[in-house]
């Protein structure tokens, strides 16, 4: 008896330090109108072609990458890989490494690749007298990017 005594004391302590009457209320909302309490972390955003990698033949796309595919810019073939936010792009002549903190980018074969402007991080390399290829890291999280691809 005494001891589901102690067990409600302290039950009911705890509802008033925590503020808490027993009932269910509706969080305030904050300003950004999200309600308090509530993660702020934005939802993932949705690339324009979703995961359709075959939208990137003609050399121009918006695609959400989860881990690895194989993009197709033009005839030029990609392994793309996505670990800790960070996309690595591979060929036969090197790789090409984009990630919300900059650019790693290594080519041989007389290749050529350098940053551009604009996303998370961006970069740009052409290979000799092949076609320039932009891609611009939009979104990256975990082993999910969105990348988007330009070759003129």
């Amino acid at each position: 008896m005494i001891t589901r005594g102690i067990a409600g004391l302290l039950l009911m302590f705890t509802l008033v330090a925590c503020g808490g009457s027993g009932k269910s209320e509706t969080p305030p909302s904050s300003q950004s109108g999200t309600p308090a309490g509530t993660p702020t972390s934005a939802a993932v955003p949705a690339a324009k072609d979703g995961q359709n990698y075959q939208a990137c033949v003609d050399g121009v796309c918006e695609v959400m990458i989860r881990k690895k595919a194989v993009i197709n810019l033009k005839g030029a073939k990609f392994t793309a890989t996505v670990a800790d936010g960070t996309l690595k792009l591979t060929d036969s002549k090197g790789y090409i490494s984009l990630s919300r903190s900059g650019t790693d980018v290594s080519r041989s074969g007389g290749g050529s690749a350098g940053g551009v402007a604009g996303g998370l991080a961006a970069v740009s390399w052409s290979d000799q007298d092949g076609p320039l290829h932009i891609a611009t890291l939009t979104y990256a999280e975990g082993d999910a990017v969105i990348v988007s691809f330009t070759t003129r």
